[in-house]
């Protein structure tokens, strides 16, 4: 008996420290945490990374249009001590240059390989912006997953806690009864043993919480030590499934196709550069430079045996020029990388193909699923409401000493359980309501 107190001392004190916590904490809504998630998630950020590299690589220049032009600059010093008696300089030497030269290049004609560039470069664009579009509607279904599997956890503290407190009343009505020499200490230690029991219970069930709860903040990338109050109750507002407009949507909306498609439109611009190499390039080249010498011979003049002076020399050039390339053959490469991109072109469609056959099967899968859930929350609502009667008529029962306490017990466990069903079956809608949700793509 002093252990029950104990126990149930210190529950009413984890409560009650959980209570005043409470009154301070910010309440979470579903909203909230998909919009905390959008902005925190880290792969997101990753994503948005991706999308500004990609926009910064579009660019006509990237592709292959536009005049390169080049600066250059050389410097020279050298001495040199020749003393060949068949060189034309026999003796010690200093030459120095500087000099620097602006090389320009235009592509004139590329076969249309630059459009076909630049068209590929807007294409990955569009590609990373997909796949932020992806991660997007990845960490939102898992959000609203871990959100509910909160709120389901919550149902079930409900659940525990009335049911303590029932099992708290019959403790109560039974230690009455032994002061009047109307019970016994057996039935009085099983109804002790009934509190411990959903004690323990409650206690583990705050664990429970406590771990969904830091699944979600993992999700919206935020501490764990946060402990928002989650003050929404699980519910479900029951929906008929329409199979053929959700199949409109798949095919619009799926980011699975339309990533699929994206690859698509790559693959035939990778078809098409492949031909453009057939096509003749032309390129215009030119050059203006200007350059500085300085010679000394260290050497005495044999006219007038004066020591030779220094000698500065300068140049300049301007050149013009174009390049015309025309590959008439290679062996066969050219033709076969062409055939290689069109056999990419064919596996691409097959690739959409099956992904359409296996999303519309997954979809209807997912929508007699969700069927299937209806049927059992609509079963768990009527095993509830006779498991409430048949836990108030037990009660009376056992009052009247018509049924021990054993099977009192036996009949709250069964409540115990139905409750439990019920609210799994609640959760378990809302689940495949977001599975749905999630491949048709309409978040």
């Amino acid at each position: 008996m002093k252990h029950m107190k104990r126990l149930s001392l210190l529950i009413l004190l984890l409560l009650a420290g959980m209570s005043l916590k409470m009154t301070a904490q910010e309440d979470m809504s579903l909203e909230k945490a998909i919009s905390l998630g959008l902005e925190k998630n880290f792969q997101i950020k990753i994503d948005e990374s991706n999308v500004r590299i990609a926009e910064n690589n579009n660019t006509w220049g990237r592709a292959g249009r536009g005049v390169s032009v080049d600066l250059n600059g050389s410097a020279t010093l050298s001495m040199t001590n020749d003393n060949n008696p068949a060189s034309f300089l026999n003796g010690s030497y200093f030459v120095a240059g500087l000099g620097g030269s602006v090389d320009a290049n235009w592509l004139v004609l590329s076969g249309g390989r630059v459009r076909i560039a630049k068209d590929q470069l807007d294409l990955f664009v569009e590609q990373q912006k997909q796949l932020q579009s992806v991660s997007a509607h990845n960490v939102i279904r898992d959000i609203i997953q871990a959100y509910y599997a909160v709120l389901l956890q919550q149902e079930r503290l409900i659940v525990v806690e009335d049911l303590i407190s029932l099992s708290k009343d019959r403790l109560a009505y039974e230690e009455s009864k032994k002061e009047f020499g109307a019970s016994n200490s057996f039935n009085l230690l099983q109804f002790q043993n009934a509190v411990l029991s959903d004690s323990v219970n409650i206690v583990s069930q705050h664990n429970q919480i406590d771990i969904a709860k830091r699944r979600l903040y993992s999700l919206l990338s935020i501490s764990a030590d946060e402990n928002y109050q989650f003050s929404e109750r699980l519910s479900v507002q029951v929906e008929d499934i329409d199979l053929e407009q959700l199949s409109l949507t798949l095919e619009e909306e799926s980011p699975s196709i339309r990533s699929l498609m994206i690859l698509e439109e790559l693959n035939k611009l990778n078809t098409q550069l492949e031909q453009a190499a057939r096509k003749p390039t032309l390129s215009i080249n030119a050059t203006a430079g200007l350059s500085e010498g300085y010679f000394k011979f260290f050497g005495d003049n044999p006219q007038t045996g004066a020591p030779l002076k220094g000698q500065f020399s300068n140049r300049m050039n301007i050149g013009l020029g174009a390049n015309l390339n025309w590959n008439l053959t290679d062996g066969g490469v050219r033709s076969a990388n062409i055939e290689n991109a069109k056999i990419n072109e064919e596996i691409n469609q097959l690739d959409i193909m099956d992904a359409r056959l296996q999303l519309t099967n997954q979809l209807h899968i997912l929508a007699q699923n969700y069927k299937d859930q209806k049927d059992l929350l609509l079963l768990s609502e009527q095993q509830i409401s006779l498991s409430e009667k048949n836990l108030a008529i037990s009660e009376e029962r056992f009052k009247l000493g018509q049924i021990s306490s054993i099977d009192f017990r036996a009949i709250q466990t069964q409540y115990l359980n139905t409750a439990f069903n019920k609210v799994n079956a609640i959760f378990n809608l809302l689940i495949s309501k977001s599975e749905i949700d999630w491949l048709v793509g309409v978040f």
